[in-house]
């Protein structure tokens, strides 16, 4: 009994102390720095603040700073347009000529649509919203947005745009009443608890433990001012905490923000006319992590990055909040962060390839473009190169699955039901994979440097 109980928790532990390392790795002390937070069963269990909130004023950050979450910002208002249609306000299949002046095929696009990124509407988001005269109304901006063409026939692509959440604050407005930050306040905001978020309007007051943006290239540490912050609006105005974050995902677990078959709506990759599956539901895209359904989204407005990430199966949530832009990539992190509380970690350490499996990854692999990366073994060990680049060892984790030694790659061959490795997928732990079929073509003859020889 002492053995089941104690095993459990020293898988935690582990698990904790492999994400510090992790993390630690990512945020230097004396540039700016980021929250993370994660949670399991409920319960946060790694909490940990990096870096400097402000450089010019050596602020180090600490686990209350507020930071834009940038597109995160969708999933407050996909709920509220959830709420809306529990209340009957509104209808998903809705049309936006019901609410905005526009024509055909514009006033023809759905809520749903609009809700899902499948709705053709031609906008980017703030980038347009800056070209609009000061002075003008969110009721301007939505029929500015209708006015234009269409990028593609409703329902038949995807493609993510900042208008079509623009758009629905404004319907949100338009139905209630209220402003698009009252709104979220008093609906979502109070009741999950979340004291210290605000949606920015451009005059809000001063708010308390707010984290400077930076950016961090080749020209060092720059600030980075925000302008017109309330043009961010619907699509990306929310300043919230990881603290702030956790409660939300824990309010609407808990049903108190809306019930749960209409929060499964939001969860529900959407139906493309061609009969293809988005991976997108309402505020979410819809993901996996081995096998296991996650339900994310990633956020950047200028000076700030963000990431949630949640395991459903397992109860995982995952938040990294960063004050600048540099190379760190938030998906990645919260992808290998949340893996280690599952039983099929990504092992970014060196092990064995088994007897039976030596000379069986060896071969030419081809992806859909088509480009071709050349696979090969020589003294036990396994090396990728494409023609013309350089070539790199791959390390062995476990079982058919390799790392490179930086950025993250991560490469799994995969078998077909004979147990013959039929392709390789190539990723950052699984974010952004790409698939390589094996060819039936002899391995080419490469020199270091990626020349046929």
């Amino acid at each position: 009994m002492l053995m089941i109980c104690y095993c459990p928790i020293f898988a935690q532990d582990h698990a904790i102390a492999t994400i510090d390392k992790l993390m630690s790795s990512q945020f230097k002390p004396n540039e700016p720095g980021a929250n993370v937070l994660v949670a399991k069963g409920g319960k946060i269990i790694y909490h940990k603040a990096f870096g400097m909130a402000n450089m010019e004023l050596t602020v180090p950050s600490d686990t209350g700073m507020v930071y834009y979450i940038a597109s995160n910002t969708k999933q407050f208002t996909a709920v509220a347009i959830l709420q809306l249609l529990e209340k009957g306000l509104l209808s998903l299949d809705d049309t936006l000529g019901k609410y905005v002046k526009s024509i055909p095929p514009v006033s023809q696009i759905t809520i749903r649509q609009l809700l899902s990124h499948t709705s053709g509407l031609n906008g980017n988001g703030y980038r347009d919203s800056l070209n609009i005269p000061k002075g003008d109304t969110r009721q301007a901006d939505a029929e500015r947005y209708a006015a234009r063409n269409m990028t593609f026939v409703a329902g038949s692509k995807w493609l993510y745009n900042n208008g079509n959440f623009q758009t629905l604050g404004y319907l949100i407005e338009k139905i209630t009443g209220k402003t698009y930050p009252d709104y979220i306040s008093e609906n979502i905001f109070k009741p999950a608890g979340m004291s210290a978020s605000i949606v920015v309007s451009g005059d809000e007051p001063l708010i308390k433990g707010r984290a400077t943006g930076y950016s961090i290239g080749r020209r060092g540490i720059l600030n980075v001012n925000l302008h017109n912050t309330q043009d961010l609006y619907a699509s990306g105005g929310i300043l919230s905490t990881a603290t702030d974050l956790f409660k939300w995902n824990q309010a609407l677990k808990s049903g108190i923000l809306l019930q749960k078959k209409t929060l499964e709506l939001a969860f529900t990759p959407q139906k493309l006319t061609s009969g293809q599956t988005a991976p997108y539901g309402f505020g979410w895209y819809i993901d996996n992590l081995r096998g296991s359904a996650v339900y994310r989204h990633g956020g950047a407005v200028p000076g700030f990055i963000s990431e949630t990430f949640y395991l459903p199966q397992v109860d995982v949530y995952v938040v990294i909040l960063i004050n600048s832009e540099s190379a760190v990539i938030p998906q990645v992190l919260a992808r290998i962060a949340a893996a280690e509380l599952t039983d099929q970690p990504y092992r970014f350490q060196r092990g064995e390839i088994s007897p039976q499996n030596l000379g069986k990854y060896a071969g030419v692999y081809e992806s859909e473009k088509p480009e071709k990366v050349n696979i090969t073994e020589e003294n036990g060990k396994v090396y990728w190169q494409r023609p013309g680049g350089r070539k790199y060892e791959v390390m062995p984790s476990v079982t058919d699955e390799f790392y490179f030694e930086k950025d993250f790659l991560w490469l799994e061959f995969q078998r077909d039901e004979k147990k013959k490795i039929t392709q390789l997928v190539f990723s950052r732990a699984g974010y952004t994979p790409n698939t390589w079929k094996k060819i039936n073509k002899p391995v080419l003859r490469l020199s270091e440097t990626g020349q046929e020889l």
